[in-house]
C-alpha cells in the first residue's frame, strides 16, 4: 500500500515545484484549466493491466487519500457496482473516452469530471514496478484535462531514493530495514 500510496502521491504532487530528489512524474493540463469548475469529481475503479480486486481497491484508496488531502475538490469515490448498467469508458480500445459514458456517469452522481487511473505495469516480486497514469476528465467536453504519469521500479536507484526520501519525510528517520520492506512488500 505503501508504494501504491507513493504512486498516487507523485501523480497527485507532479504539478508541484521539484524536490532535491528528481521528480518520477510527469503531468501535462490544458491551456484553459482555470476556466473549468472543478467541485465535484468521481474517481473511477483503476483499469490495467491484470489486477485483482484487492489491488484494484487499494489503488483506488490510495489516490482516493491522496488527492482529498491535497485538494479542495470533493472526490467521490465510484465502485463497480456503481457503474454497473453503465458502458465502459474503454479508452485503450477506443483511443479515446466514450463521451456519452462520462455525460451518463457524471449526470448520474452530480460531478464536473472524472479522474480515471489506469495501471500500465505491476509486478508485485521483487524488484517491484509499478506503473501508474491518471487522467481529469471533464464532463463538459469529455476531454482530458490534465493528464499524469509515474513509473516506480524497485531495482531503479532513482526510484529507490525517491522511495526513502518519501518515507523519511512522511514517516521520520528510516532504516535500511524500513526501506527493504517498503521496497519489497506489495501492500507496502
Amino acid at each position: 500500500m505503501r508504494a501504491i500510496a507513493l504512486a498516487a502521491l507523485v501523480l497527485a504532487a507532479a504539478c508541484a515545484s521539484p524536490k532535491a530528489v528528481a521528480p518520477l512524474a510527469s503531468a501535462r493540463m490544458v491551456s484553459d484549466f482555470g476556466s473549468y469548475e472543478l467541485r465535484r469529481i468521481g474517481l473511477m475503479p483503476p483499469v490495467g493491466t491484470r489486477l485483482t480486486e484487492q489491488q484494484q481497491d487499494d489503488i483506488q484508496a490510495a489516490c482516493l487519500a491522496e488527492f482529498s488531502a491535497g485538494s479542495a475538490i470533493e472526490i467521490v469515490r465510484l465502485t463497480a457496482l456503481d457503474l454497473e448498467a453503465i458502458p465502459s469508458l474503454e479508452p485503450h480500445r477506443k483511443g479515446t473516452y466514450s463521451g456519452r459514458t462520462v455525460l451518463a456517469v457524471a449526470s448520474r452522481y452530480r460531478l464536473d469530471g472524472l479522474l480515471i487511473p489506469t495501471v500500465t505495469d505491476l509486478q508485485v516480486h521483487p524488484p517491484q514496478r509499478l506503473g501508474l497514469s491518471m487522467d481529469l476528465v471533464s464532463a463538459e467536453t469529455g476531454q482530458a484535462l490534465w493528464t499524469s504519469s509515474v513509473q516506480l521500479d524497485a531495482a531503479q536507484e532513482r526510484t529507490r531514493d525517491s522511495i526513502e526520501d518519501w518515507a523519511t519525510t512522511h514517516q521520520g528517520d528510516v532504516s535500511d530495514h524500513t526501506r527493504e520492506v517498503t521496497l519489497l512488500s506489495p501492500k507496502r
